[in-house]
């Protein structure tokens, strides 16, 4: 066994945080199936052209793609846990949007909702990963979000389509919200090192010698002359200045 094997080895990291991480892929693939299928019952009940109705599908794509790179900026600054609950809280309000929303107008607007919840979810959900979880850990938390995936897409169109067909569109994104409302319940941790633990954990030490966390992210030039006069390259690449 090599030395990095042996260090991941002893510093092994629970995996029930992941639960949370899981189901938050599936909730947003989910909701991705779901819409497809809702289109028919849409057009149905708000009669509305079926291009009216597809707009769900169009404005949550722009969406994620317009405020991914934001997510990613406000999960650093904000913090990733933080911003992650924030998110699901999003993400089930627009289920409720999707629920009882009573024109076209609504469903449209909650698929924005979920749009930019999901695009803040995605960074945080690698972000998280990377965070915390080292080596075969980490390979296998993100193969795990794969198969949310594929999990959520195959059982959305069977239950979606099952309920679509003998009840209405508006049950399917009850699952959405249920889904949603478990992601919060076991939300209960701050870091994924920390399940269970509801204070905010104490700072990790910088590399930067007399320098604290914040300051090393804010200036970099002064982490990078301390690290210059040290001479412990190997150090500097280890450590992680926020």
């Amino acid at each position: 066994m090599t030395g990095g094997q042996a260090q991941d080895a002893a510093h092994k990291t629970s995996w029930l945080p992941m639960v949370s991480l899981f189901l938050a892929q599936v909730l947003m693939s989910f909701n991705v199936a779901a819409l497809p299928i809702s289109l028919g019952g849409i057009v149905e009940e708000f009669g509305v052209a079926p291009t009216v109705a597809s707009s769900t599908i169009v404005v949550y794509g722009l969406a994620v793609a317009a405020l991914v790179m934001t997510g990613a900026k406000l999960g650093q600054r904000i913090g990733w846990v933080l911003i992650f609950r924030v998110v699901i809280v999003l993400f089930a309000g627009s289920s409720l949007m999707m629920i009882f929303g009573p024109s076209i107008g609504w469903a449209i607007g909650g698929q924005a909702v979920a749009g930019a919840a999901a695009a803040i979810i995605v960074p945080s959900l690698v972000a998280l990963i990377a965070e915390n979880y080292r080596g075969a850990q980490q390979a296998t938390a993100i193969g795990t979000l794969g198969s949310a995936r594929a999990f959520s897409g195959v059982s959305a169109f069977l239950i979606g389509g099952t309920l679509g067909t003998l009840v209405g569109w508006r049950p399917v994104f009850m699952i959405v919200l249920g889904i949603a409302a478990i992601v919060l319940l076991t939300l209960g941790f701050n870091n994924l090192n920390g399940w269970g633990r509801c204070r905010r954990p104490k700072p990790r030490p910088s590399a930067c010698s007399a320098c604290r966390p914040r300051l090393c992210s804010s200036s970099s030039a002064s982490c990078w002359g301390r690290r210059s006069s040290s001479g412990r390259d190997a150090g500097w690449r280890a450590a992680r200045c926020r």
